[in-house]
């Protein structure tokens, strides 16, 4: 059933997209099978591990899978943004672990915070609380050895501030991404991580 219902979509899509480009297709069908299957990958066991930066990432939220497709071309360009940015604050040398004892921990360079966290199962949520009380919220995916986290775009940037102590460097970046967000309803940004 799941087979039938991708090749449907993707058959939908090919129709709706022409001219995309070959990064866009390739975003377009891993958004799909995360989608698909990443949901029923996803669980408390498998997010178990040290997990390293591989690169920002950024999903519109919605059932409709042809408005998804609609926003592939927009994605390459939040991404490439947010690549920037987590470069300048030092993120993109990220590393996090997740514990079977539902302890976390985060190194960014030299800073490294620790607290504890809860899986949502039912909505693949993950909430991690630091050491100072503050709880900071994430949808999680899930696949084979890659998962990404991903927050409401208007929370990214305090959801870092919280988890690294990384203020000055990220408050310059905040009123940007806020401009670059603010015309899309929906949109859920942060970034891969690889095992």
């Amino acid at each position: 059933m799941i087979r039938k219902t991708i090749l449907f979509v993707l058959l939908a899509v090919c129709m709706s997209t022409a001219g995309a480009s070959a990064q866009d297709w390739k975003s377009l069908i891993n958004d799909i099978a995360k989608t698909a299957v990443g949901d029923m990958a996803t669980s408390e066991l498998s997010i178990i591990g040290q997990w390293n930066y591989k690169g920002a990432a950024c999903q519109f939220e919605s059932d409709n899978l042809l408005a998804q497709a609609g926003g592939t071309a927009v994605t390459g360009k939040i991404n490439t943004e947010l690549e920037n940015i987590y470069s300048k604050i030092g993120f993109d040398h990220v590393e996090i672990t997740f514990n079977s004892d539902d302890t976390y921990s985060l190194a960014v360079g030299k800073i490294t915070s620790k607290g504890t966290y809860t899986f949502d199962n039912e909505n693949k949520k993950i909430s991690m609380k630091t050491k100072m009380g503050i709880t900071v919220n994430a949808n999680v995916v899930t696949l084979g050895n890659s998962m990404s986290l991903m927050f409401n775009a208007d929370k990214l940037m305090s959801a870092i501030q919280s988890l690294t102590g990384l203020i000055s460097n990220t408050k310059s970046n905040a009123s940007y991404l806020a401009d670059l967000f603010k015309n899309y309803d929906g949109l859920k940004v942060g970034f891969e991580l690889t095992k």
